[in-house]
C-alpha cells in the first residue's frame, strides 16, 4: 500500500518521533493504543493473523499506522511489524489539541487524511475477510478506548444510570442535569467502554500514577508501601456493567482489555476495590487484599485489592478470565450443596 498521505515535516514540531528496527512490533493485534503513528521513512507489514488473509505492505512518508483505533477507540485490527528501519511520528490527543489551537487548518487536514485511510482499510477488511463471522447478524460486544469527549460522556452517563438511577446511591460527582458522573481522574485516565449495537453497556477506567495524581486512592489502597509505586502501578476504578448484561461476557471482555493495556504499559501491580458481594470473584482471578476496608462514597463498604500483573498475565486472555470465574461459581455451588447436606 503506497498511497501518499500527509507531509510529516509539517507535523514534526508537534509530535514525538520514534524509530523501529526491522522485526520490531509497532502494534499488537487486540491491544488498545492511545495514539497513531505517521510513517516518516521506512516500511511495515500488516498481519491480521487470520487464515487466508495475506500480509499487507505499508510504506511511504505520510502513511498512518493505527488510525482506526485512534479515531474509533477499537483495539488494533492487525499486528504491525517494521520491515525496514522505520521512523514514525506519534499522534495523540495532545497533538490534536495543539494543532487545533495553533494550526487549525493542518488539524483539519490531518483528521481528513486519517478518516480517508481508515475508511479504505475498513472496506478492505470487509472484502478480504468474507467469512461468516465477518457478516454475522448476531450482535457483538466491542470494547473501545475512549478517544474523544463524546465517548467519555457515554461512560459518564452509564455511571450515573447505574449508581444514581439503578442503585439509588448518592455520588458527590453526579451532574443531575446532564445525568453523568465525572471526576478529576477522568483527565489523565484511560476510560474503556463496552458497546453493543451502539449502546454503552459497560465501562471502566485505568489510571497510571506516573501520568498524574490519583487523589485519595493512593492512601486508601496503601499504594505507598508498594516497591513499584508510582512508576510501576495502576488502578482500575469506575468499573461497572449495566444490569441487563451482568454475569455475561461484558465484564470478562473489559477485564481482559484492562489487563492487556496495563501489561503493555509495563505496570507490575494493579489496585482496585470491591464491594463485599464481588470479593470472591476478584480473588478468583488473582486479586488479594492489600489493606483495611474503607467506606467508598459511591459503593459503600469496599475492600482494597492488589494484583501481581506478572504472576497473573493470564488475565490478558478472555478465555482465561472466563475459566477462573467459572471455577469460583462452581466452588460456591458445591459449597452450598455441602451446607445443605450438613443441615
Amino acid at each position: 500500500m503506497t498511497r501518499v498521505g500527509l507531509d510529516p515535516a509539517a507535523l514534526r514540531p508537534f509530535c514525538q518521533e520514534a524509530q523501529f528496527s526491522p522485526g520490531e512490533v509497532l502494534r499488537h493485534k487486540g491491544q488498545h493504543y492511545t495514539d497513531a503513528y505517521l510513517i516518516v521513512d521506512g516500511s511495515v507489514t500488516v498481519d491480521r493473523k487470520t487464515k487466508g488473509l495475506p500480509e499487507i505492505l505499508v510504506s511511504g512518508a505520510g502513511c498512518p499506522v493505527g488510525e482506526i483505533g485512534f479515531l474509533r477507540g477499537d483495539a488494533a485490527t492487525a499486528t504491525v511489524i517494521a520491515r525496514t528501519m522505520t521512523s514514525v511520528l506519534s499522534i495523540n490527543g495532545s497533538t490534536l489539541a495543539q494543532l487545533q489551537d495553533r494550526q487549525p487548518a493542518l488539524a483539519a487536514q490531518l483528521l481528513r487524511e486519517l478518516v480517508t485511510f481508515a475508511d479504505e482499510r475498513m472496506s478492505d477488511n470487509l472484502i478480504l475477510d468474507s467469512t461468516a463471522k465477518a457478516f454475522s447478524a448476531s450482535p457483538e460486544i466491542k470494547v473501545l478506548l475512549c478517544q474523544n469527549a463524546d465517548m467519555l460522556l457515554n461512560a459518564q452517563r452509564l455511571r450515573y444510570k447505574v449508581y444514581c438511577e439503578e442503585l439509588k446511591r448518592r455520588s458527590p460527582f453526579a451532574d443531575h442535569k446532564q445525568k453523568s458522573i465525572a471526576d478529576d481522574l477522568d483527565q489523565a485516565g484511560h476510560t474503556f467502554i463496552a458497546v453493543k449495537q451502539g449502546d454503552t453497556i459497560g465501562t471502566g477506567r485505568v489510571n497510571f500514577p506516573s501520568e498524574g495524581p490519583i487523589g485519595v486512592y493512593e492512601e486508601l489502597y496503601g499504594m505507598k508501601s508498594s516497591r513499584y509505586h508510582p512508576r510501576g502501578t495502576a488502578i482500575i476504578s469506575k468499573f461497572i456493567v449495566s444490569k441487563a448484561h451482568r454475569g455475561g461476557s461484558t465484564s470478562i471482555k473489559l477485564i481482559a482489555a484492562f489487563a492487556r493495556f496495563i501489561h503493555r504499559n509495563s505496570k507490575k501491580e494493579t489496585f482496585i476495590d470491591s464491594v463485599p458481594a464481588l470479593l470472591a470473584y476478584y480473588k478468583a482471578i488473582g486479586f488479594r487484599p492489600c489493606t483495611e476496608p474503607f467506606f467508598h462514597q459511591e459503593n459503600g463498604i469496599s475492600h482494597p485489592l492488589v494484583l501481581d500483573n506478572l504472576k497473573h498475565v493470564h488475565l490478558t486472555n478472555e478465555r482465561s478470565v472466563r475459566t477462573y470465574l467459572n471455577l469460583i461459581v462452581k466452588a460456591k455451588f458445591l459449597k452450598r450443596i455441602d451446607s445443605m447436606r450438613a443441615a
